[in-house]
């Protein structure tokens, strides 16, 4: 027995739990305050090489794993190897956890080092959560002698829940850098206009960390100014065409901006003109 986390509560502190040992794995259902939770390079030589997921029934939590940032929301799950560090705040509240040892992971095809940090959403955990909950309801009519074959029905359903979501970290580990650039751009060209264009999106849809895709925007001063340039450039575009009628305001708010102002800010910045200007140039055509 070792502790896995130095912890630190963040308000007056409470904790309801219940724990099943399923063979190798271990269910949790926990009800906790508030908490900073930290497991440093002392803890990790401490032992419990494993991989742990929990999902947040109706909290919020955020931190580094590893050198990962990670987001997780109400519904959402987070992956941690616990072979490796990690610093995370917890806002509290009720969640599902299963610890499942390294070997076992392995044998089941899963790359516990590249899942360390890893989140999925509430549809790609529903299945694993739904399973979940049903189990609790039927283990007070469930032998001692079950307990192992539930606990491999658990890591089954992580598994499954990471095929369908279509994206271990390890699979973009393997995709060569310039294929992945092209999938993020064609993401961004996509969703140009969308208020869903955000960074925690793309993570989502690509399958890979905050930091792999600030990696491959490097170049270009980073994803967010990428995404502001595409938008920029196609707002130039619209301005250019003789043919668009649209007013400056709903070319905006089409592209994303926040308001006209915004986007004649920005744009007279990148082309040393207004958008106004711009299209009067246009319709002189200069």
């Amino acid at each position: 027995m070792a502790p896995l986390y130095h912890t630190e509560p963040l308000e007056q502190f409470r904790v309801s739990s219940s724990i099943a040992q399923l063979g190798d794995v271990t269910l949790a259902y926990v009800d906790i305050a508030s908490q900073r939770w930290k497991r440093d390079k002392r803890l990790v030589d401490s032992g419990n090489d494993s991989l742990a997921l929990t999902v947040n029934l109706d909290g919020k939590a955020a931190g580094v794993a590893g050198k990962r940032e990670w987001v997780q929301m109400p519904g959402s799950a987070i992956l941690v190897d616990r072979s490796q560090t990690s610093d995370h705040v917890s806002a509290g509240g009720r969640s599902i956890a299963i610890n499942v040892p390294r070997q076992m992971a392995a044998e089941a095809g899963l790359d516990v080092t590249s899942l360390h940090g890893m989140t999925l959403n509430p549809a790609e955990i529903a299945m694993f959560t739904s399973h979940a909950l049903q189990v609790r309801e039927l283990l007070p009519r469930l032998t001692e002698g079950d307990a192992p074959l539930i606990g491999r029905t658990m890591l089954d359903m992580l598994v499954l829940s990471l095929k369908a979501a279509d994206r271990t970290e390890a699979r973009s580990f393997r995709e060569d850098p310039a294929t992945l650039l092209l999938r993020a751009r064609s993401e961004i060209n996509e969703h140009l206009g969308s208020p869903t264009l955000t960074v925690a999106n793309l993570c989502r849809r690509l399958g890979i960390s905050r930091s792999t895709l600030h990696r491959l925007f490097e170049e270009q001063g980073g994803v967010q100014a990428h995404i502001r340039d595409m938008r920029l450039d196609a707002a130039r575009q619209a301005l250019l065409n003789p043919a668009n009628p649209e007013r400056i305001g709903d070319l905006a708010e089409r592209l994303g901006f926040s308001d006209a102002a915004h986007l004649s800010r920005l744009f007279k910045a990148r082309f040393g003109e207004t958008p106004s200007d711009c299209r009067g140039r246009s319709a002189l055509g200069r």
